[in-house]
């Protein structure tokens, strides 16, 4: 599950990529349709995970997640703060993520 999430980011870089190379209001919609498919994905990929979600050492009061879970919660994480990017770029109220370099 881990491997599949980082598939995902990759595809989602690429995607990135694609629309900050070709531009355009359906490019910019299509981008964000794929974007929020990719990142349902890894929520259901985060919930049902059925590995070990946490590591063997537990300090009074904490948990910590093993590399595996951290990897696709991080995923999940940043790809949702990215969907969030494309959504204030595609209602017009924030261009900073296709702005350029």
């Amino acid at each position: 599950m881990p491997f599949i999430a980082i598939l995902i980011d990759l595809l989602t870089l690429g995607g990135y990529f694609l629309q900050l190379n070709h531009g355009g209001a359906m490019t910019y919609l299509l981008g964000l349709i794929f974007q929020v498919v990719m990142t349902i994905l890894l929520l259901i990929i985060m919930i049902g995970y059925h590995g070990k979600k946490y590591a063997g050492y537990r300090p009074e009061g904490y948990s910590y997640f093993t590399i595996r879970y951290a990897i696709i919660v991080l995923s999940f994480v940043i790809n949702g703060l990215v969907l969030f990017s494309y959504g204030l770029n595609y209602f017009g109220v924030n261009d900073l993520i296709f702005s350029s370099f």
